[in-house]
């Protein structure tokens, strides 16, 4: 079986008296695509945030390989460099054009020289083929590519894996196939990633598994054809009735 690379046991994550993560357990194991989806504030963010260490949980465990990232002590600048993460919002620096974009956490984070950063940024772009790009400035690329970028930025760290959330939820929906079209190629090359979205027929063919997360519990947990043939929990099975009917059935 393939190791785990990155685990959560029973992570719980508090604003005040807002509770928005509750005892939440998984496991994400090498080359795996899993796809965790619910409805707005139901925990997924706050779930991704903490399995990356952007957000410190309140109580439990986040395992990088063995490693106890939420232990006293630990080197957390570091270990985030073997997380990649795509954010819901477009963080560009619009200053900077797409390969200084990509190629800034190299040269700052990793301390690599310029040209070997420039080197590596562009090797980044030319898998999510942004290469043609690389010279534009944000300002000058649609949404579409400029959420392309920020997946190069994340793949140019060389994570151990990727986490994803909502990447195409700011997008016209004209531009959101083209960012599904790219994660669905680093899933055919074997990328470890976890995935919220509520893309569905993505979900359908690129999740090894899918799990389904509602006021800050993980309800359900199954293979993709599960939630679309027979969810187990009547909460899973509203949602999906209502979500596939706000997208017309399936159609992306």
């Amino acid at each position: 079986m393939p190791e785990v690379v990155l685990e959560a046991r029973d992570l719980w994550k508090d604003y005040g008296n807002v509770v928005a993560l509750k005892g939440v357990s998984l496991k994400i194991r090498e080359g795996e695509v899993k796809v965790v989806f619910g409805p707005s504030g139901s925990g997924k963010s706050t779930l991704l945030r903490c399995l990356a260490m952007l957000t410190k949980p309140t109580k439990g465990e986040v395992y990088l390989r063995g490693e106890c990232l939420t232990a006293p002590g630990v080197d957390l600048n570091k270990a985030r460099t073997r997380i990649g993460f795509v954010f819901q919002q477009i963080l560009l620096f619009h200053h900077l054009t797409a390969l200084d974009n990509v190629a800034l956490g190299l040269r700052v984070v990793l301390k690599m020289p310029k040209e070997e950063a420039r080197k590596k940024a562009m090797e980044a772009l030319r898998e999510v083929h942004m290469e043609k790009w690389a010279d534009y400035y944000p300002a000058h690329l649609s949404g579409g590519q400029q959420q392309r970028v920020g997946i190069a930025r994340a793949l140019a760290m060389d994570p151990e894996v990727i986490l994803f959330d909502e990447p195409t939820s700011s997008l016209d929906p004209e531009l959101t196939g083209e960012v599904l079209d790219t994660i669905r190629q680093l899933a055919k090359e074997g990328r470890t990633m976890l995935i919220a979205t509520h893309e569905m027929l993505f979900a359908r063919e690129a999740a090894d598994e899918m799990m389904f997360i509602d006021n800050g519990k993980i309800l359900e947990v199954g293979p993709p054809e599960q939630f679309f043939t027979n969810p187990k929990t009547e909460r899973a099975k509203r949602f999906m009735a209502r979500l596939l009917e706000k997208r017309g059935g399936e159609r992306e």
